[in-house]
């Protein structure tokens, strides 16, 4: 019994992407909604994220409308959707992780506790154990602190430059300079 629904429903499917290939609209959003259920179930096993998984589905059809005029009868137009859908997670999981590498890097290196340190020594004049403590006072600063420091005074931005830049009221460029410099201070009273 489970076997003559399944080739009932592939022959809908095959019937409906006829109809989808011919240009029909309302044919592509019966495809959609019949194998919608199963795809998300399967899209989920791979990228176990709603949203990704959505996001997926719905660009296999985007791309199935699009290219409508020249795409060919599937052997099975299920599988053809499912590996539609499993290339594209495939895809935007390798392009995340491609995205998270580049973030994780460009944090990593956070202006590298801004510029290096060797900078921030030879300004200062600091040698040996005062750089190292150095290193330690910059560590303790926010990522946003860092930022705003490296821009004012080491690529010597206007406060509204950089509020531009950082898309925040210039009030709060001010305020995490000042905490910045005032724990910076902390540091050079200290040595």
């Amino acid at each position: 019994m489970k076997l003559n629904q399944q080739s009932g429903n592939d022959l809908e499917l095959e019937l409906l992407w006829e109809k989808v290939c011919e240009g029909n609209k309302k044919a592509l959003e019966q495809l959609f909604r019949q194998t919608f259920d199963t795809l998300y179930r399967y899209g989920y096993r791979i990228i176990p994220n709603s949203e990704n998984v959505r996001d997926a589905i719905q660009e296999v059809f985007f791309q199935i409308w699009k290219y409508r005029e020249n795409l060919e009868k599937p052997k099975s137009v299920k599988a053809y959707i499912f590996i539609s859908l499993r290339r594209e997670l495939l895809n935007k999981k390798k392009a995340d992780q491609r995205r998270d590498e580049i973030d994780s890097k460009y944090q990593k290196e956070s202006f590298d506790l801004l510029v290096n340190f060797g900078n921030w020594e030879q300004i200062l004049d600091l040698e040996g154990e005062q750089g190292k403590e150095l290193k330690k006072a910059i560590e303790k600063l926010s990522a946003s602190q860092r930022e705003v420091i490296y821009l004012k005074y080491f690529e010597g931005m206007l406060t509204e430059e950089i509020s531009e830049i950082l898309q925040v009221r210039s009030q709060s460029i001010y305020n995490l300079a000042f905490d910045a410099i005032k724990n910076l201070r902390k540091f050079l009273d200290k040595g």
